[in-house]
């Protein structure tokens, strides 16, 4: 028997959780009143008899005090998630109304389709939550292949919000002092918040000596960038991707520049201040608001660790970090949704682009990097360009594939990943401005932004499935590390895209790695079936995580 537990606010207390047969909806316990201080065991001893699916609107704020217990939930439906999948899915059988994650204490209204209650509901109560989760039931295909793939897509999206929530309760190790020493080094001494350090402050009176122009604010990308004209430079904007191509000792000096002014805005004594709190960074991750399906945070910049910080990442005594990624995950990806026979074999090989270059098809591994990418994503200039046509005959089912996903969206279509997160198709500001070219300006811009979208929807159909991925490997590892009897030792403690850091003794650091590729394995299995192509992972051990990339 498979159960459900609701997990909602108890207008006269807490706590209300109703533990119920998934597949008939009978109770199998009076409705239970938690206090606050009861909840962590309670669900403790129901998790250990029951085992249920714990179906909460949000994790806030249930996991908060679960995770700080160390409660582990192995099952999880977070219901609005599965709204915002529903809503924009094309394999959802009827309509539902969109969930506002991005201002979550902010209930939306649903339509209870059962007629229970007499007023719309907000699934803040026990009874609304229920309405809820069976309208979304409702909206589930029949088909059972389309069934099995929304369902994973939710199971899977709601145990990634729950590991956000225990990475975010755990932290991940921060030396800082060394992250003091190393702001002292590249900037000097601490200054308000509002003026540059000493070292910042001496580059910045270098650049404006250097580039002819007395009291240039070099933060400013706009007087940065007439400064750069008027000293020579014909760059189109400042962005650090565009200078890097320029070799001339001044443009290094302003790329330098640009690197410690990121270190001190982003990374500098008022960032430590805020996030790292007895030895350990605590990010707040955000699910569900990027269309792909990939994670965002809402502060700190968890996502975007420049190399000089992590080096002050660091494992306590007797602890090591490890540190998996998904190797050549995009191209993988391609070859299970396309079904490319050709390709599928190159990606049963642990290495696929060596494969690539064994086969002739190109002459080196970053051509074959660059190659792959550039059809992925829609790229055609240079030398990229030449290789994508090669592996474009080589791999023609995978080109039409993401070909036609391109044409989807160059026509204002909407695509799908492989579990069924939707791109929804294009809105009407969008489509009007497709419509209206009546002069030959109004045509370029209608085709460059279809090109643009175009490009979007190519990327989307890979990327979104390779999120999807990455959720059922995490999902995977985290059920194998449980199993293991290892919750409370081995802790994941970042995400970033397709990477995954671990905190482990470091006496299990080797079980840990074989366990992380096992996981990946069971996770191309679950999307993908028996013929999944292969999903090798590199794994790193070491207690310093720049040490690992």
């Amino acid at each position: 028997m498979s159960a459900i537990a609701f997990l909602a606010a108890d207008p006269d207390g807490y706590a209300l959780i109703d533990l119920r047969d998934q597949l008939t909806g009978n109770s199998l316990q009076p409705v239970s009143s938690v206090s606050r201080e009861e909840l962590a065991g309670f669900v403790a001893e129901t998790e250990a008899r029951h085992s249920p699916r714990w179906a909460m609107l949000r994790t806030t704020p249930w996991m908060q005090p679960l995770a700080a217990a160390g409660v582990f939930l192995a099952k999880a439906y977070i219901l609005s998630l599965a709204q915002r999948i529903l809503h924009r899915s094309p394999l959802s059988t009827k309509p539902l109304d969109d969930f506002n994650l991005e201002q979550p204490t902010q209930g939306r209204e649903w339509a209870n389709q059962d007629a229970l209650f007499s007023a719309p509901v907000t699934g803040e109560s026990l009874a609304e939550l229920i309405a809820m989760y069976l309208a979304q039931r409702d909206a589930l295909p029949q088909e059972p292949d389309a069934r099995r793939r929304l369902e994973l897509l939710i199971h899977a999206e709601s145990v990634g919000a729950v590991i956000a929530c225990e990475m975010e309760e755990a932290g991940l190790p921060w030396d800082e002092a060394g992250h003091r020493a190393l702001l002292r080094e590249q900037l000097g001494e601490r200054v308000s918040d509002y003026g540059r350090p000493p070292k910042l402050a001496a580059k910045a009176q270098q650049l404006a000596e250097a580039l002819g122009s007395p009291g240039l604010n070099p933060d400013s990308p706009q007087e940065m960038l007439r400064a750069l004209h008027k000293a020579g430079f014909a760059v189109g904007s400042v962005r650090a991707w565009e200078l890097e191509q320029i070799k001339h000792p001044l443009i290094t000096e302003v790329l330098e520049y640009k690197k410690l002014s990121r270190l001190a805005s982003t990374h500098g004594d008022a960032w430590l201040d805020q996030w790292v709190e007895n030895g350990r960074f605590h990010p707040h991750y955000v699910l569900g608001t990027v269309i792909s399906g990939r994670w965002a945070a809402s502060g700190g910049g968890a996502l975007q660790l420049p190399h000089s910080i992590r080096q002050v990442v660091r494992a306590p005594a007797g602890s090591t970090f490890v540190v998996a990624d998904g190797r050549q995950l995009e191209p993988r990806i391609l070859a299970a949704i396309s079904h490319d026979q050709q390709l599928q074999k190159a990606g049963q090989q642990d290495d696929l682009y060596q494969w690539l270059l064994d086969a002739k098809l190109v002459a080196s591994r970053d051509e074959a990097k660059l190659g792959m990418l550039s059809v992925i994503y829609g790229g055609g200039g240079g030398a990229s360009g030449s290789v994508g046509a090669a592996l474009t005959r080589s791999f023609p089912t995978a080109m039409r594939f993401v070909e036609q996903a391109a044409q989807a969206g160059e026509q204002g279509g909407g695509v799908r990943s492989f579990l069924g997160r939707g791109c929804p198709p294009a809105d009407e500001q969008w489509l009007q401005a497709q419509r209206a070219t009546s002069d030959e300006a109004s045509q370029r811009a209608a085709d460059s932004a279809a090109r643009a979208r175009g490009r979007f929807t190519r990327n989307f159909v890979v990327q979104a499935t390779a999120a999807e991925w990455a959720l059922v490997w995490m999902g995977h590892a985290r059920h194998l590390i449980h199993q293991a009897g290892w919750s409370r030792s081995c802790r994941q403690v970042f995400f970033v895209h397709d990477e995954i850091v671990f905190e482990c003794p470091t006496e299990l650091a080797g079980q840990l790695q074989e366990l992380i590729r096992h996981a990946a394995m069971l996770a191309g299995r679950s999307l993908f079936g028996q013929a999944s192509p292969r999903f090798p992972v590199s794994v790193a051990i070491s207690g310093n995580y720049a040490d690992a990339k």
